[in-house]
């Protein structure tokens, strides 16, 4: 039964969760000899277990349906991208990147607008921006509670890992979730407006009765699509998968005679901050391709 998941690592110690209580375990020495190391999020068997130490071992990881190299955490079901309407100012671009890696790595992305007594008006322009890339779109004020019950729907039975830039509110957001003060809370600097990080280590906190975890890591940094062809970025765009019919059917969408992106521009399916950005990532891609094997 997979029943039993690890929720932190430190220092070669693991901290599993079973039968809702937490064991802190070592891995056998046949996962360094397989060049295998646990991470958060792993599903494992765990035996010797010791009740009164609160104790066990580490016996099989069993496979996993993803990985994430930054946070190192596995079977991640869904991507919680929290972003402030005005403070820290929303970076789009990075947002956009995390939704096409979400997308590429098959988990489900969620934007999380926390902070929404900052600008009613700008809130509504994001999720306006993002209504057609997006199923669930969440606008929250984690200090006045407004949105919180909402938003533990979306994270009912799933791994939720919790991301965005310094100073958004994520660790006010998870303790507002959990209803205790589990994560040190942090302000917006004055002098550079930007977030100062309070979160120090990767860990997963149990959701309770949702049946949920959400994971709060530092220094978040999923983009990874080294993999991806620069053509094949528009199939991470919902607002253009399967919506173009283009001339050439290996249309870019970027500057060819006959696409149809912008008939969708014009219609207000595709917005054109969206497309500036997706052009400016796929040319990325292009760039990393070029120089691939110089």
């Amino acid at each position: 039964m997979r029943d039993a998941v690890i929720v932190k690592g430190v220092g070669g110690l693991y901290t599993v969760r079973k039968d809702g209580k937490s064991y802190v375990c070592r891995a056998r020495g046949i996962f360094r000899k397989e060049a295998l190391s646990p991470v958060i999020g792993d599903y494992v068997e765990i035996s010797e277990i010791d009740e009164e130490k609160m104790e066990a071992v580490i016996d099989e990881v069993f496979e996993r349906k993803n990985k994430l190299v930054r946070p190192n955490v596995a079977n991640v079901d869904q991507l919680a991208i929290v972003i402030s309407p005005i403070f820290p100012k929303p970076d789009f671009l990075l947002i956009d990147r995390l939704i096409v890696t979400a997308l590429y790595k098959e988990i489900e992305p969620l934007l999380v607008i926390n902070k929404a007594d900052q600008d009613r008006l700008a809130c509504e322009k994001i999720r306006e921006e993002y209504k057609n890339a997006l199923e669930n779109i969440a606008i929250t004020c984690a200090v006045t509670g407004e949105g919180i019950d909402a938003l533990k729907c979306l994270l009912k039975d799933k791994i939720t890992v919790m991301c965005g830039q310094s100073g958004v509110g994520k660790s006010t957001i998870l303790n507002s979730i959990l209803e205790t003060q589990v994560m040190e809370t942090g302000d917006i600097s004055d002098k550079t407006k930007r977030g100062k990080h309070t979160t120090r280590h990767s860990e997963m906190f149990s959701l309770k009765e949702m049946e949920g975890y959400v994971i709060d890591s530092p220094g978040f940094s999923m983009y990874e699509l080294d993999d991806l062809e620069p053509i094949e970025l528009q199939k991470y765009y919902p607002e253009l998968n399967g919506k173009t019919f283009c001339k050439f059917q290996d249309c870019s969408h970027t500057k060819e005679v006959g696409c149809m992106v912008e008939e969708l521009i014009e219609k207000g399916l595709f917005p054109e901050g969206r497309y500036d950005r997706y052009k400016y990532i796929y040319e990325e891609l292009r760039e990393k391709e070029l120089n691939k094997y110089k």
